[in-house]
């Protein structure tokens, strides 16, 4: 007899599609928005720093409303779609005029402008990704079940950033002037912005079989709103230890990805002085790490506990990033223009990919289960709140990551408007420090709190058990006021585990 907290491959292969468009979206923005504004428009870099930080601020704070306000949400197409849906358009539009600034501007004024749809661009992929993420918690209450629909985020969310990597250095190349004149990144934002919506919809509309099984809001979650019960709401999140190890690591890892992505087109263009084509080519590296997370961290987690594998992958992603540029600063790593340079730094990247993906379905996975262990305590369901809460912290400090890294282009005198190869060799030696071993360092802190983390298979069978003996007299409460147009909860809501 079919497990009913197992999933279909057409369920997962369509919510897997939902992970591209945030990918796409976070390596476009950090890929090319620094560059664009600072080296192509001549905005200062501490400038381009603070307009990406207000944009992660702002998104961050309006997350846990989102991810609070979809709890609650009662309507014909569930808790969740609803906000899918509304989501694209308005990405799309914002998006494209990132790229467009009006040629105009300068200083304070393209500074407002690049906020200004920073902000926007974030919230209207928010509006899809939170109630995207929950969805993901509520699809199955199977412990290893949840890493494999995981990995399928992870999985298609690798190969969306790396479609669009690949697409945009591959545009940039074809304009007269590259990457250094603004020509081709309205172009680009545009295409990126067309694939990131298309993905949106056909997500939605792909997963919507799934809205009867889902668990539906109970009357106590229809509530009136406000920041004051979010802030209660979140104060309860935080009380639960393994949720503050997992997002304590988060934030610590999130500093290193945030440096790093932010500052990787400038290590490719000026410390490992690689063209545009040549560029293009890391992007080519991240399927096949991503295939390769998705298809061993759901195998590691039924054979090892999800803590062993979160410390294992945190670790190699550390050191992935840090060690070519320690390599090459202590002069043993290949020279620039040598034939092994380009294939070794893509070893790098598949490695260091590879840890991630294994990371971010480890993540999800985890939290899907922390949110089981608050529902038994609280006796509230509350997806959403704990995935947006996860991300508010994580973009935070990612933030905070790209603060670091417009004060550092200013500090280290990094000139506005530089050229490859017009760079000293102090200035790029800075940059590889800062780079390296300066972002490891808040990984190996991360790694310390991984380690902490404690809801093990045994733990969550115990959960499971007590959850279906928990839900039985509420479901059946629930389902007798049932006249709100809102299907009740089917088998995979109420599943116990059986592992």
């Amino acid at each position: 007899m079919k497990n009913p907290a197992r999933l279909g491959l057409g369920t997962k292969l369509a919510f897997g599609v939902g992970a591209m468009p945030e990918a796409a979206a976070q390596i476009a923005f950090n890929t090319w928005s620094f560059l664009f504004y600072n080296s192509v428009l001549g905005l200062s870099g501490t400038l381009c720093g603070l307009a990406a930080t207000c944009a992660i601020v702002l998104d961050a704070i309006v997350d846990p409303v989102i991810g609070t306000f979809s709890d609650g949400f009662r309507s014909r197409l569930g808790r969740r779609h609803p906000f899918m849906y509304v989501a694209p358009l308005p990405f799309v539009l914002a998006f494209y005029c990132l790229y467009s600034p009006p040629s105009s501007l300068h200083g304070l004024s393209l500074f407002a402008w690049l906020t200004v749809f920073a902000v926007l661009h974030r919230q209207a992929m928010s509006l899809f990704f939170i109630p995207y993420l929950a969805l993901g918690a509520e699809l199955s209450t199977d412990y290893r079940e949840r890493s494999i629909v995981m990995s399928y985020t992870a999985l298609f969310g690798v190969i969306g950033g790396a479609a669009v990597y690949f697409y945009g250095w591959t545009r940039l190349g074809h304009v007269h002037g590259g990457s250094a004149v603004r020509a081709g990144y309205p172009g680009l934002a545009l295409g990126v912005g067309i694939f990131a919506a298309l993905s949106m919809l056909a997500c939605t509309r792909l997963t919507r079989d799934q809205i009867p099984r889902l668990i539906r809001a109970t009357p106590a979650r229809s509530a009136r709103f406000g920041l004051a019960r979010l802030a209660r709401e979140m104060r309860g999140c935080l009380t639960n230890r393994n949720y503050r190890m997992l997002v304590i690591g988060l934030v610590c890892l999130s500093v290193v990805i945030g440096v790093h992505e932010t500052l990787d087109s400038y290590m490719a263009l000026f410390f490992w002085k690689l063209p545009a084509d040549k560029i293009r080519a890391f992007g080519l590296a991240t399927p096949p790490a991503s295939i390769l997370a998705f298809i061993v961290t759901a195998r590691l987690h039924g054979r090892f506990e999800k803590r062993a594998t979160l410390v294992a992958a945190a670790v190699t992603l550390v050191a992935a990033g840090a060690l070519p540029i320690v390599l090459r600063l202590i002069g043993f790593f290949p020279s620039n223009g040598s034939p092994a340079l380009l294939p070794t730094l893509m070893f790098s990247i598949f490695m260091a990919y590879g840890a991630l993906a294994v990371v971010l379905i480890s993540v999800l996975s985890a939290v899907a289960d922390v949110a089981d262990e608050h529902e038994l305590t609280t006796g509230r369901r509350q997806e959403g709140l704990f995935y947006s809460a996860r991300i508010l912290f994580g973009k935070l400090t990612t933030a905070f990551g790209h603060v670091v890294a417009g004060l550092s282009l200013d500090l280290i005198g990094f000139p506005a408007g530089a050229k490859p190869g017009e760079v000293g060799s102090d200035v790029l030696l800075k940059l590889g420090l800062l780079v390296g071993p300066g972002a490891a360092i808040s990984g190996v802190i991360g790694v310390f709190f991984y380690a902490r983390y404690a809801i093990t298979h045994q733990r969550h069978r115990e959960i499971q058990a007590q959850l279906a003996v928990q839900r039985s007299p509420r479901e059946a409460a629930v389902d007798s006021s049932a006249g709100e147009g809102v299907a009740a909860p089917g088998p995979a809501a109420r599943a116990v585990s059986p592992l």
